[in-house]
């Protein structure tokens, strides 16, 4: 595999000497090397960011929107990896340029396997074809679309996933299973792909990630509840109804509390997973089911966890974070 980023981090740190401009303004100098590496000129912008440990990153305007592209070539003879995994993997870590090649000429076959896994992806496009090299651009603008939008979205599918499936629905629980995975691995690209963070958009990202992934994982597993429906036709109606609603609810806290980090949220949360338990407590009998909702309440417990550390990253005015420096 050949990519045209640098495949090591190069770090230049030195130390830099405050002064003192006016009555109370603070400066220091910029690197040299890094203004003439990124050709800074007077009046260039720059960002500044500040994470919560106290660490400032300073970055040139004209590198944050840039329109550099990331390409990587794949020898698919080499690697021995299936095609759609490739694609898969190489699309979730950003990569705008996808060229695979080969020894000899791809077969039919081969090229119906890699235009059947482009379908899966959203962007893919095949842009150039020659007998042993497929060029694979992606002409999404995943940059657009917001986190916090993507993840209500899949927020908003698995729950009419399960209310379908309580319902019997077997091809709409299906057929959003299909666009949930699609939504996902956009999510993924947008989350993987990045390389300009503060550290605490690192923990957050980190946390977003993984709720993505309970709720994808949710989205592909509900179809297993259909299997229960049998064994709960006993059960009163209003009883499932109860039950599907506090899974919903609990789902939406998880995910809301990320985006609009809440004490209340969180605490709705734990009283939801609760209640959850103590109906699951219901079920006993029907082992299968009971088991899915334990593993469901142990998902949401660690998962509400993370959504409360993401509190955390905010300033809150009964927290007061300390900084305290290494130096004797």
């Amino acid at each position: 595999m050949r990519s045209s980023e640098q495949t090591k981090e190069q770090r230049d740190i030195e130390a830099r000497k405050v002064q003192k401009l006016g009555s109370s303004s603070l400066f220091v100098t910029l690197p040299k090397k890094w203004i003439n590496k990124w050709n800074i000129k007077p009046g260039d912008k720059v960002i500044v960011e500040v994470d919560s440990n106290g660490v400032l990153k300073l970055v040139a305007e004209k590198i944050k929107t840039g329109s550099g592209k990331r390409a990587v070539i794949i020898d698919i003879d080499s690697s021995k990896q299936d095609v759609e995994n490739i694609l898969l993997c190489m699309y979730s870590l950003g990569y705008d340029e996808i060229i695979l090649e080969s020894k000899k000429p791809l077969s039919q076959e081969e090229l119906e396997e890699i235009m059947e896994a482009i379908k899966q992806i959203s962007g893919l496009e095949i842009t150039e074809m020659f007998g042993t090299k497929i060029k694979i651009e992606c002409l999404l603008d995943s940059d657009k679309i917001g986190e916090d939008s993507l993840l209500r979205r899949m927020l908003n599918i698995v729950a009419k996933q399960i209310e379908d499936a309580f319902n019997s629905k077997q091809d709409e629980v299906l057929s959003l299973a299909e666009e949930m995975h699609r939504i996902y691995l956009i999510f993924s690209r947008r989350i993987l792909g990045k390389s300009n963070y503060t550290e605490s958009q690192k923990v957050r990202d980190t946390i977003l990630y993984s709720t993505a992934s309970l709720l994808y994982q949710l989205s592909n597993t509900s179809i297993q509840i259909i299997n229960y429906l049998d064994e709960l036709k006993g059960q009163d109606k209003e009883s499932i109804n109860q039950l599907v609603s506090k899974i919903n609810n609990t789902l939406d806290e998880i995910v809301m509390s990320l985006i609009f980090p809440s004490v209340k949220r969180i605490n709705n949360a734990i009283e939801l997973v609760r209640e959850i338990k103590e109906i699951a407590k219901e079920y006993v009998s029907n082992k299968p089911f009971y088991i899915f909702l334990t593993n469901l309440t142990s998902l949401f417990e660690f998962h509400v966890r993370n959504s409360s550390c993401v509190m955390y990253l905010e300033e809150f005015p009964w927290m007061e974070k300390l900084i305290t420096s290494n130096s004797s």
